[in-house]
């Protein structure tokens, strides 16, 4: 008889089944002992009884959490059991190998402090939060790909060992490859942008690294990148792009169970979502007595950092694109205004409860403007020879942004900190497991 997956169990009532998996829980109560196995698809409620026969029950009195085994049962309807309202009335089982060690109740305890959980990440994400996150995430990765896929974009994969910066030298990882010097990239949107002529809209879904010594609730230092470039997109064009791939995505995640279980009253946002210039944005920071870290109010042309950016989307209560920033505040391939130069056709998309999640621009297609960019920001041409290649031959009006992946899971779940959006969270002080 085959091994049932649990999910599968509720169409097996009153049927004798196998089922295999791991003890999650195990309680002896009242001379019964009751298990809650658990496997990829879910979780069952299982009881055994004395009169199941004295050498099934003595190996079941030795069963710890976490052993993995194999059973033999009946399926029973009973509302008041937990997760599926069935129950399995065990008549045989055998642990797989051996008994897990006892010690894995030593590992990790209600008192155990973040660090603990780090440390026994591998061991955490055996839970039901922790893997129903990490599952969630797989559901929301779908979604994007499907949202891509619905429109004719190509999904490609740049290298992630790189020779040019992206997003400024003070984030670089650098290292020794071979002979020459190299970089884990910042972002894969300069090696999808060679790609648009000949094969059109593109995106990856790739890890970028940003050595940002911060210490915040919402910065990893290797993150999931989602990026993707467009060509003939001028900037409201990518506002628009970015609004529908939001909703599409929200839309989706609102049919997830697990969303419902962790935060239940999320809603979809509806077109367009509010614009506020970054000029304005200074403006409602003094306005609603936002302040910046140094406790002053912030001027034009001073960043705006991780807690004011947080605290003025809260404020605002929905999705918000930052826009216009001044020239010279992003990198050099964001195109200018053309009406007025002064100002960037950027946008950073922030959410409440998370800030920023998505950073995009219309960039720049003259040759011209893109080198004196470069000089600006003192960088030599000569690594990017193949970026600039793009202006010379054949330049159009093109746009891009890069998503969080893990930001935008720790918006739509409401978690506290972005470590538990991924399944090894990578920190300023953290490498491990």
């Amino acid at each position: 008889m085959p091994y049932i997956p649990i999910k599968q169990l509720t169409k097996k009532i009153g049927e004798e089944v196998n089922v295999r998996g791991w003890l999650h829980h195990v309680r002896r109560q009242g001379g019964l002992i009751f298990l809650v196995i658990r496997d990829p698809s879910g979780y069952i409620q299982a009881v055994i009884k004395p009169a199941i026969g004295k050498s099934v029950f003595s190996v079941a009195e030795k069963l710890t959490r976490e052993t993995a085994v194999l059973t033999k049962g009946f399926i029973r309807e009973d509302k008041r059991a937990p997760y599926n309202g069935i129950e399995l009335q065990v008549t045989a089982i055998e642990p797989v190998i051996r008994n897990a060690s006892p010690e894995l109740e030593l590992e990790i305890r209600p008192d155990s402090g973040t660090q603990v959980y780090l440390d026994k990440r591998h061991l955490v994400l055996r839970g039901e939060n922790a893997s129903d996150i990490i599952r969630f995430r797989d559901y929301v990765t779908r979604s994007f790909r499907e949202f891509f896929y619905n429109r004719d974009f190509v999904e490609v994969t740049p290298s992630t060992i790189v020779q040019t910066q992206v997003e400024g030298g003070s984030t670089l990882f650098k290292f020794k490859y071979f002979d020459h010097e190299a970089f884990l990239t910042q972002s894969s949107q300069l090696y999808l942008e060679t790609v648009l002529p000949s094969l059109g809209n593109v995106f990856c879904v790739l890890p970028s690294f940003r050595a940002e010594k911060s210490r915040t609730r919402r910065h990893l230092t290797e993150y999931t990148h989602i990026e993707a470039e467009m060509p003939w997109f001028g900037f409201e064009d990518l506002l628009d792009f970015m609004e529908d791939m939001i909703i599409s995505v929200y839309s989706k995640a609102k049919e997830s169970d697990i969303l419902k279980r962790f935060n239940p009253s999320l809603e979809i946002p509806s077109k367009p979502f509010k614009r506020v210039t970054y000029e304005k944005a200074i403006g409602l920071l003094r306005e609603y007595r936002i302040k910046g870290e140094s406790g002053e109010y912030l001027e034009y042309r001073d960043e705006i950092t991780e807690g004011p950016e947080r605290a003025l989307v809260d404020k605002i209560g929905c999705p918000t694109f930052l826009t216009h920033f001044p020239r010279g505040m992003k990198p050099f391939y964001m195109k200018i205004n053309s009406e007025n130069p002064e100002v960037m056709n950027a946008a950073d998309l922030l959410i409440p409860n998370v800030g920023e999640i998505i950073g995009g621009s219309q960039r720049e297609d003259e040759l011209d403007i893109l080198l004196q960019g470069m000089k600006d920001e003192g960088l030599d041409p000569k690594p990017y020879y193949w970026y600039i290649d793009q202006r010379k031959y054949g330049s159009v009006p093109h746009s891009g942004f890069g998503l969080g992946l893990e930001r935008q899971i720790q918006g739509l779940l409401n978690l506290n900190h972005i470590r538990e959006a991924c399944l090894y969270p990578r920190l300023i002080n953290r490498a491990t497991p």
